[in-house]
């Protein structure tokens, strides 16, 4: 550090710096009243703040250069195996190929920018007219990405946070897509009770199980006899796992102690209707035991309920999406109709946020809304 006179009398202490990235010294300064002891010990921290804030990106002087993006998501893959289930592992080998594909393992990490990403999901949305849901899953897994490839320096800051141009929310006649009203809810599951299967009852139960409890298909086929319980006559259901199937048979399909996030894990009040269910399927059974099985004693395949449910749609000339998750949104649709708070119900499917939920909650409380002013109209 050195100090030079102004020329109104005052002091100019001076410090220079080398730049890493340029390789050139470059200088910073601070002015005191006085050259003393006091405001040299000043100006000398004063100096090393300035230095160090001018240095912010000298870690890029650790970036581990030419580590692609294909070497960064082999070591990601690693931790993120052991943090998810491994059906939502499964489900992360059709974005794995979409990233390969369009961006390239052996692209540098270093060279991903916000520009090139923006570039890339708004092209998906509007070019090629890939859903909204998907692009979101896509940059949600290119995140967590880039998130660890930053935090073992392999770039030096997170391409993240972008600017994006989304699709507007879908029109409520796309939200009416997503559940069942009352009519379709039983002719649908009249259609399974009557279908040419074996399991055309164990079909249409769970079914209507998922339309009354709200839910995942997962969580309903891994309920076991002992997770329902009786409480000064109420009945409680304890939703504590999920069923893990993606990639595997049948035989090696298995409950998982870790339902599909933290929120999932809760106690539900199950209505009557859903008591009956459960009474008839416990029955003989021990409490170990599952409640839906087929008669080989196995899961219910998804796929096949789904495909069963595809058939109805098309006999039935039901317009509307009809899977096995119709039902669930179906619940939240019912409890909206009877007032039940948002809150409460996203409490209840066990999730703390839901796009589809609030959307399925708004169009059916401003339906029962308008309904209400029709009344009021005719006073």
């Amino acid at each position: 550090m050195w100090s030079e006179t102004t020329k109104d009398g005052k002091v100019k202490f001076r410090e220079q710096y080398k730049d890493p990235l340029t390789g050139k010294y470059k200088k910073v300064s601070v002015t005191y009243d006085k050259n003393t002891n006091q405001t040299r010990r000043r100006a000398q921290i004063a100096l090393e703040q300035k230095i160090q804030s001018k240095l912010r990106h000298i870690q890029d002087g650790n970036i581990k250069k030419g580590v692609t993006l294909g070497e960064v998501i082999e070591k990601w893959e690693l931790v993120y195996k052991k943090q998810v289930l491994s059906g939502t592992f499964y489900s992360w080998k059709t974005y794995k190929k979409q990233i390969e594909q369009r961006i390239g393992s052996d692209t540098l990490v270093e060279k991903i920018t916000p520009k090139y990403l923006i570039n890339l999901y708004e092209n998906m949305l509007y070019l090629e007219n890939y859903d909204k849901s998907f692009v979101v899953q896509l940059k949600a897994k290119m995140n967590h990405i880039l998130k660890y490839a930053y935090q073992h320096d392999y770039i030096s800051s997170l391409p993240t946070n972008l600017q994006i141009n989304w699709p507007k929310n879908r029109t409520n006649s796309t939200v009416e897509e997503k559940f069942l009203e009352d009519d379709e809810l039983d002719k649908i599951i009249d259609y399974l009770e009557h279908a040419n299967t074996s399991n055309n009852h164990l079909y249409a139960s769970i079914c209507k199980w998922i339309a009354l409890t709200g839910m995942r298909f997962g969580e309903a086929a891994t309920i076991q006899v002992k997770n329902i319980s009786e409480v000064k006559n109420q009945y409680f259901a304890e939703i504590c796992g999920t069923l893990v199937y993606h990639g595997l048979k049948l035989e090696d399909q298995f409950k998982s102690p870790f339902p599909k996030t933290n929120d999932s894990y809760r106690t539900i009040l199950i209505p009557e209707k859903a008591v009956e269910i459960y009474k008839e399927f416990s029955k003989g059974k021990k409490a170990n035991d599952f409640l839906f099985t087929t008669f080989h004693h196995s899961f219910i395949i998804v796929e096949a309920v789904n495909n069963l449910l595809r058939e109805a749609k098309k006999d039935l000339g039901i317009d509307k999406t009809v899977t096995t998750h119709t039902f669930r949104h179906t619940h939240v649709s019912k409890l909206a109709e009877l007032g039940v708070p948002l809150y409460i119900i996203q409490k209840r499917l066990g999730h703390s946020d839901s796009e589809i939920t609030a959307r399925v909650y708004l169009h059916v409380t401003k339906k029962a809304q308008k309904k209400y002013d029709n009344i009021i109209e005719s006073l």
